[in-house]
């Protein structure tokens, strides 16, 4: 039964991973955002230039904002799956460790029968 809950765990954890970050030299990227846009700069050369470099601005404003949203979303969903995964493993450990303790009671009673 243990063994089965782990594969569901881990079916659904594949299922669900189709965005998962991925975590290098201890930095964490999200892979499923598309790309980061690079900061905009603002046009000193003149007026027309400086109005077109606000709207440049403005533009950029909301395709990071998509990004950080989807940054954030696909960290709390990696974070929900490792959570998850950490607690399926303990739970699995608690389990060994009870069926062990029924198995040296029974091996105790027997060993003591001989």
């Amino acid at each position: 039964m243990k063994h089965l809950l782990i594969i569901i765990i881990g079916f659904f954890g594949i299922i669900l991973n189709v965005h998962a970050g991925k975590l290098s030299s201890g930095q964490w990227q999200p892979t499923g955002c598309g790309q980061k846009s690079p900061k905009p700069t603002f046009n000193t050369k003149d007026v027309d230039g400086y109005n077109k470099s606000v709207k440049e601005v403005m533009a950029w404003q909301g395709k990071a904002q998509e990004y950080y949203n989807c940054l954030v979303k696909e960290a709390n969903t990696d974070n929900d799956h490792i959570a998850k995964s950490a607690n399926a493993a303990q739970e699995e450990f608690r389990n060994e460790i009870n069926q062990l303790k029924k198995d040296a009671e029974t091996a105790k009673a027997k060993a003591e029968k001989n």
